[in-house]
């Protein structure tokens, strides 16, 4: 990502706003984690959960953080850490499959070969199935 304190800047506005929809919120934060964020900007994220309304949003961001706080992957060690410091933080959200929330699969052989598959589901409390998911 080119620039991204300009992204996070822009999309953190979005990610508190809880007018917004569930969708948008937590795209906003899936962006932002993905422009390699200091650990200070990780800790206001995982503090934002103290206060957050939305099971949906909540239970994505703390379940994220946590996959990425769990990383064996060599390619994850500096977030990983750094959720892992965040991730004290955060407000555990601990929700049924109705809820938004994020995995992570891994399987690492040695220090350098590993692979990984992450899972989102964006849910809708009303409905079992999710009303987005990506692989």
């Amino acid at each position: 990502i080119k620039l991204p304190h300009k992204v996070r800047n822009c999309l953190y506005p979005v990610f508190k706003n809880p007018e917004r929809s569930v969708e948008e919120r937590i795209a906003a934060f899936i962006v932002m984690i993905d422009s390699s964020p200091d650990e200070s900007f990780l800790e206001l994220l995982a503090q934002s959960t103290q206060r957050e309304t939305s099971n949906q949003v909540g239970g994505f961001v703390y379940t994220h953080m946590k996959s990425l706080a769990e990383s064996r992957m060599p390619v994850d060690q500096r977030i990983s850490k750094a959720c892992q410091k965040a991730l004290r933080l955060c407000r555990p959200f601990h929700l049924g499959m109705q809820y938004s929330q994020s995995s992570k699969f891994q399987a690492v052989k040695e220090a350098s070969l590993g692979a990984s598959v992450d899972i989102q589901t964006v849910s809708d409390k009303r409905s079992v199935l999710p009303r987005a998911a990506t692989a």
